[in-house]
């Protein structure tokens, strides 16, 4: 992966890095997206896939990162994760198992543990994605890319729903931010012919740009949706559009750099100054983060040990 140029003051420096790289341990499984969910406390979780099928998390801060937990299971896709509330939060990583439906885990602040493994049900092409409309006492919201290759969704009390569409990636969905839930549901696949759709208001509508990965989007404080994709063809680097507030016209597409080798996945962390994160596998399949704070062009590059 390219490393950007790096800000006089660096954010989320890795601990014990000093800018030299290190592998993930353990390894990611090749090509599959990473999970990410952000606390009201300034933590972040990032979850992947390893080479052995299990789900491995590290728990982040400004500082550094905690201990590598192994969460086991059977994966067959990589994760998709989420934080909700501020005391006592919920975070679910939700995967696909070898039964090809999908399956969580989630950790209660309450409790302080993790639960057992559990079925969602559904049945899936690849990684789930996860979202939540409300307040702090909003339960996650779970789409796939279904077996008809349409879009279906699992509402909090358990009914999936086919959207329809005719998706050839995962979804991704809006993600929360800090433990509060976006505005509204707001999910972006890639259609038959590789361009970027957006899935909102009951409605598929064409976005902007191609891909052959699944995107990542998020959407800022302001209102703004900033939309990730991996460049077709030879390009493999990652790119981002800008939508400056609702119904307003997307701005251009940037080229960000870097060599990514699966779909990428974004966040902001809320702590100012107000960063996005974008997290992918880079061209030696290990898992990089990229940061960027909101208002800069600079993107910083670190390998998540």
């Amino acid at each position: 992966m390219i490393v950007g140029v790096i800000l006089g003051t660096v954010l989320f420096l890795m601990s014990g890095m000093s800018g030299v790289a290190r592998a993930t341990t353990p390894s990611p499984a090749p090509q599959t997206v990473p999970g990410v969910s952000t606390t009201a406390f300034g933590s972040i979780n990032i979850f992947y896939a390893s080479q052995a099928g299990r789900l491995t998390h590290r728990s982040g801060t400004a500082s550094g990162y905690g201990p590598v937990e192994d969460l086991g299971g059977v994966l067959t896709s990589g994760p998709a994760a989420i934080t909700i509330g501020s005391e006592f939060a919920g975070t679910w990583a939700f995967v696909r198992g070898r039964d090809n439906g999908v399956w969580y885990r989630q950790f209660s602040d309450g409790l302080g543990e993790w639960s057992s493994w559990r079925s969602a049900g559904g049945r899936a092409l690849g990684a789930p994605a996860t979202t939540c409309v409300g307040d702090v006492t909003a339960m996650p919201i779970v789409y796939v890319r279904g077996t008809d290759n349409a879009l279906w969704r699992r509402a909090p009390n358990g009914t999936w729903r086919r959207l329809g569409g005719i998706l050839s990636s995962d979804p991704a969905a809006l993600p929360a931010v800090g433990g509060g839930c976006p505005s509204r549901e707001d999910i972006f696949v890639v259609g038959a012919r590789m361009d970027i759709w957006e899935y909102t208001d009951g409605s598929f509508r064409r976005a902007t740009g191609l891909t052959t990965l699944a995107p990542a989007a998020v959407e800022l404080a302001n209102g703004e949706v900033d939309l990730f994709a991996r460049g077709t063809s030879s390009d493999r680097a990652l790119w981002m559009n800008r939508r400056p507030s609702p119904g307003a016209p997307w701005v251009g597409w940037r080229r960000v750099g870097g060599i990514l080798t699966s779909a990428p996945v974004a966040t902001i962390f809320p702590d100012p100054p107000a960063t996005r994160v974008v997290l992918a596998l880079g061209a030696d399949g290990d898992l990089w983060r990229g940061n960027n704070v909101v208002g800069t062009t600079t993107w910083t590059w670190r390998e998540v040990p």
